[in-house]
């Protein structure tokens, strides 16, 4: 017997994932999107994918410009990811408006305090199912210290915590 959708959607519910907000473009043709379907795919080349859904505003756009920034966002960004989620109505370039961006290399947006920052070049798209699989080679990246990545899980933002090795 299949597993049902709603059945996979509940499971997925408790599968922690980092947030991340996907960007694209220049100004004033920005694009960007809150995503946490993101893995690392290869050293050699340094390359990640991300699973993007066909139906967004940001799918089109980073297909054709051909670069993308993955910015993992911080404990204290939930604003900004609830904003590129689409949270409070904006879309495209006035999603940008109210945080510290500047550019990456590849002069896609960066978001200035993020966690990480991937500067990608698109290499490969896949599609599955209702997502394209946006392989990136990436060009460029940063760090931001020793910042705490924002997690999704339970339909609720999280943080990373130590645990101590019992046994």
């Amino acid at each position: 017997m299949a597993l049902s959708a709603e059945e996979f959607r509940r499971m997925m519910r408790r599968y922690p994932a980092a947030v991340t907000v996907i960007t694209t473009g220049q100004a004033p043709d920005r694009s960007g999107m809150t995503a946490t379907a993101v893995m690392s795919l290869s050293m050699e080349p340094v390359q990640l994918v991300c699973a993007i859904n066909r139906s967004t505003y940001t799918h089109e756009r980073l297909v054709r410009h051909g670069r993308f920034c993955v910015n993992v966002l911080e404990r204290g960004q939930i604003r900004v990811a609830k904003r590129f989620a689409g949270q409070g109505g904006m879309a495209g370039e006035a999603r940008f408006g109210a945080d510290d961006w500047t550019s990456a290399p590849s002069g896609v947006p960066m978001l200035k305090g993020a966690v990480l920052a991937f500067d990608c070049a698109l290499v490969q798209s896949v599609e599955a199912g209702t997502h394209t699989l946006i392989v990136g080679e990436v060009q460029a990246g940063c760090r931001s210290g020793e910042l705490q990545p924002l997690l999704y899980v339970d339909g609720g933002w999280a943080g990373v915590e130590p645990v101590a090795e019992v046994g």
